[in-house]
């Protein structure tokens, strides 16, 4: 008996404290928004691939693509984004001149462009000291380099 008139004291104190719908807070939602890039933004950085040797940076990488290409589409937003935000990655569209094989790691420390050979598109140089240190391709390398 005693235990129900201490709650017949008490409840009109927790409607006075407990909860309130004006005391909730409102969780509002963020949207993510995707930034669909196009590489007229780096134009600035875009170099030929006679070229890719002649910037006057002491390290950057150059990224070769092809509009042609999908994975060289799925990983555009992300590459514009780096170079963007890094400042040290330089483009170059792919053309009939690029050289393909599949020896593109046997190139390292090539000092111009006719000792490059690329595995396809898309593919990351890297340039250090105007001699080629990695030779990368594909999606999946190309963010593990650059993350």
């Amino acid at each position: 008996m005693k235990v129900s008139k201490c709650l017949l004291y008490l409840a009109p104190l927790f409607s006075l404290f407990g909860c309130s719908q004006q005391n909730e807070t409102k969780v509002q939602e963020t949207e993510t928004q995707v930034v669909n890039h196009d590489y007229d933004e780096v134009g600035d950085y875009e170099l030929m691939w006679d070229t890719m040797f002649d910037v006057e940076t002491p390290q950057y990488y150059v990224y070769i693509y092809s509009t042609t290409c999908s994975h060289c589409e799925d990983l555009k937003n992300y590459i514009i984004e780096k170079a963007i935000s890094n400042k040290n990655i330089y483009f170059v569209k792919g053309s009939s001149k690029d050289q393909n094989g599949n020896t593109a790691n046997k190139q390292k420390y090539a000092e111009n462009p006719g000792d490059i050979w690329i595995l396809g598109y898309p593919s990351l140089i890297q340039i250090s000291r105007k001699k080629c240190t990695k030779n990368l391709a594909g999606t999946v390398q190309i963010k593990g380099e650059l993350k």
